[in-house]
């Protein structure tokens, strides 16, 4: 069966289905559609390679919910009849393949997936579990006949294993087994509060999924890089247990201050703890008939290129939650000066350009407004507010920007605004010194902020030897060097995150290995461009990268709009659109067959699998060019190379730091 086929099952599906493009060959769509089409009704819900919250093993093939089937746990082995050289004892299966053969067990596969879900289901509610849980073992390309005449009639054949002549009467099958078992309890279906354990086990992981019009399923040669990144994708998604904690916490009490490191899942906890938000108060509407006012909520960061990624990652996790669109005007998600300028249309503030006054005295004017509206017409500022505001890379903002924030959430008799700052010290881009949180009324103690402490999207080489130009552990005497407590050093040391190898950090906050970053120097910016393009050609063309899974980056526009109109003209195949990503903010990054350039400024909260990062010689050593050199570095998830054509600015410590990690 053809993705579009499997497409149009699903479309017109009445239950539902989640994770569907995940069936990446034809035995896997084929099972998948029948088990859609032999439960298409409100009541059942398919899930393919769902992971688990709790655990990093593989998701298995497909999951079935039903109310009166139970929970089904279906593994499908797409191999033909005599790619199976043996049965060995205990079951196990010797599969042969193009380079060699590999022993497989997939019934003691299928069943520690079963177990794994029935354990996590089981933490999740007070009662005994009722639910009755089953696996089944699908072949789809070997009929029965054919297994009894190849392994005789006493061969190994469970009555879970399933052939092709048994697919039109699968989902049959696996009815009559939950119903005959549902049949037993006296009950006319399985209880709700259970099979909503079972979706609290799957977690929150939607959010790290490919989508399909992301990543078309496809087959190229082992050993490349696009096969790593293809794989990569694949196996990425599960939540931590930090994160999955932090999404499901229910966050009605005041204020709350997530910090991290870079790529620790700070915007995947905000996209999901707002989803169960909106999931919660949804729920509590219909039960009361809309007599409750709905809630107004606002996500906002600072780098409008960001919104549309946040708006992404809010409505995909809402959806895993609730197998519905976000509904319109649920939340609002915009950048900062958005914000600005839409309060002052309502008339609440005069609106300042930016660069009409330095930020800290437009925050102060804009201060001053507001309070003193507050303090002339409460009730009129009341349709102005917010039940909540979740503040994405809040290391962006001002100290005055916290306070604003701060009151425009609408606060109860005795309760604390609900302000919720997702923080990271060494992405200030500006700068800026850490607000003091109840000067500007944000009460975080009492368990009320968190730090979360491992990263999850860079691979260790990558974020320790963007870590030691950050803090400029081989930088040569000149420029500046950020304090200690920018960025929580000590804190890090102590927790053995970070550990001083004679004055280079190693990097322990991070959870893979991977291959050292590149450095490339060329004689000037033009040779430059050049040898980007070509390393551009060699990743599309031979190593069969995605165009969407590269970001080239630099410190300033200047050089991105150099750069651009060479790889535009290189017309490197399979390359469809060059996204200059500061030209249109509004759009989001990494869009299908498209190869996107960007400031790092404006690429900041987004990753991709591999980064160049030119013009190294442009970031200098002061403050700033440190900041926006670690985040450029640390976009990248696998892949790392960053060019130059000067020796000067940050790009000979990049060297020096690349020896120092190396060790040589």
């Amino acid at each position: 069966m053809q993705t579009s086929e499997l497409e149009r099952v699903v479309t017109s599906a009445q239950c539902r289905v989640f994770g569907w493009p995940q069936a990446s060959n034809d035995a896997h769509r084929q099972v998948l559609a029948t088990i859609i089409q032999g439960f298409d009704h409100a009541d059942a819900s398919v899930l393919c390679e769902p992971g688990l919250a709790r655990t990093s093993k593989s998701p298995p093939d497909i999951v079935l919910v039903d109310t009166t089937a139970g929970i089904h746990v279906l593994e499908v082995k797409g191999h033909a009849l005599d790619q199976i050289e043996a049965i060995e004892p205990g079951g196990q299966l010797r599969f042969r393949y193009d380079h060699g053969t590999k022993t497989k067990s997939p019934v003691a596969q299928v069943r520690n997936a079963m177990f794994d879900i029935k354990n996590a289901t089981e933490q999740g509610i007070d009662s005994d579990l009722l639910l009755p849980f089953r696996w089944w073992v699908v072949f789809p390309r070997i009929q029965r006949s054919a297994w009894r005449d190849r392994w005789g009639p006493e061969g190994y054949c469970p009555p879970e294993f399933q052939f092709a002549d048994d697919l039109p009467r699968l989902a049959d099958q696996i009815r009559h087994a939950g119903q005959k078992q549902l049949a037993n309890t006296g009950i006319p279906r399985w209880p709700a509060e259970q099979l909503a354990a079972v979706w609290r086990a799957f977690g929150d992981s939607a959010v790290l999924y490919p989508q399909s019009d992301e990543r078309e399923t496809r087959r190229i040669p082992e050993g490349l890089l696009g096969e790593l990144f293809d794989e990569a994708a694949e196996t990425y998604k599960t939540l931590s247990d930090e994160q999955q904690r932090l999404s499901e916490q229910d966050w009605l009490e005041g204020p709350r201050l997530v910090r991290g490191v870079a790529g620790s899942g700070k915007t995947i906890v905000l996209a999901n703890n707002l989803a169960r938000r909106l999931q919660r108060t949804h729920r509590a509407r219909s039960l009361f008939a809309d007599e409750l006012p709905a809630e107004r909520l606002l996500v906002v960061c600072n780098n409008r290129s960001l919104v549309p990624f946040l708006a992404k990652k809010i409505g995909l996790a809402y959806g895993q939650r609730t197998g519905a669109p976000l509904p319109d005007r649920s939340v609002e998600v915009m950048c900062y000066n958005q914000l600005i300028w839409q309060l002052a249309q309502k008339g609440l503030w005069r609106y300042q350009k930016i660069g009409e006054a330095s930020d800290d005295i437009r925050a102060a004017n804009y201060l001053q407004s507001l309070l003193e509206s507050k303090r002339s017409d409460p009730e009129a500022i009341k349709p102005l507010q917010y039940d909540a505001i979740y503040v994405d890379e809040g290391q962006d903002f001002h100290e005055e920007d916290f306070r604003i924030l701060t009151e425009l959430c609408r606060v109860a008799p005795g309760r604390e605004p609900n302000l919720y700052v997702f923080y990271d010290d060494a992405q200030n881009l500006f700068g800026r010194k850490r607000p003091n949180w109840l000067s500007v009324g944000l009460n975080v103690r009492g368990g009320r902020a968190h730090v979360m402490a491992q990263c999850f999207r860079n691979t260790q080489a990558i974020v320790e030897a963007a870590f030691n130009v950050l803090y400029g552990t081989r930088a040569d005497g000149t420029g500046t060097v950020p304090t200690k407590e920018f960025g929580d050093i000590a804190g890090l040391a102590e927790k053995q995150l970070i550990v001083d190898d004679a004055g280079f950090w190693r990097v322990r906050f991070a959870v893979r290995t991977g291959q050292t970053p590149k450095l490339t120097v060329t004689t000037n910016p033009a040779a430059e461009a050049r040898e980007i393009v070509t390393r551009l050609r060699w990743l599309i063309e031979d190593q069969r990268v995605r165009p969407q899974d590269i970001l080239v980056l630099s410190m300033s526009q200047r050089r991105i709009e150099a750069i651009a109109p060479a790889v535009a003209a290189a017309k490197i195949p399979g390359v469809d659109e060059i996204h200059v990503a500061f030209r249109e903010q509004d759009r989001l990054l990494g869009r299908r067959s498209t190869l996107t350039l960007s400031t790092t400024a404006s690429a900041k909260g987004y990753d991709a699998y591999c980064v160049l990062l030119a013009s190294a010689n442009e970031f200098e050593g002061d403050l700033r060019g440190r900041i926006n050199f670690y985040v450029g570095c640390t976009r990248a998830i696998e892949y790392l190379e960053v060019f130059g054509h000067r020796n000067e600015g940050l790009l000979a410590e990049w060297e020096r730091v690349l020896a120092g990690q190396t060790g040589s």
